[in-house]
């Protein structure tokens, strides 16, 4: 599934700066709710999920990367 130029959600990770995701469903491709914060670990990759799916109800929305 390609996400380039739907929409994204940016968090911004003291550690890294922004970091992008693609705001769809991993498994359906609905658009889906993201949430006002996400959580990073130590090396600034996401930890557990970030949005919610109608759908499929709690999910990681796809992590793009940082700029």
């Amino acid at each position: 599934m390609s996400t380039e130029g739907g929409p994204q959600v940016c968090y911004d990770d003291d550690a890294a700066g922004c970091a992008y995701f693609a705001r769809v469903c991993p498994t359906c491709g609905r658009y889906v709710k993201a949430d006002a914060e996400a959580t990073f670990d130590g090396r600034g990759q996401p930890v557990g999920p970030n949005a919610t799916c109608r759908a499929h109800g709690r999910v990681q929305m796809p992590f793009e990367g940082y700029p």
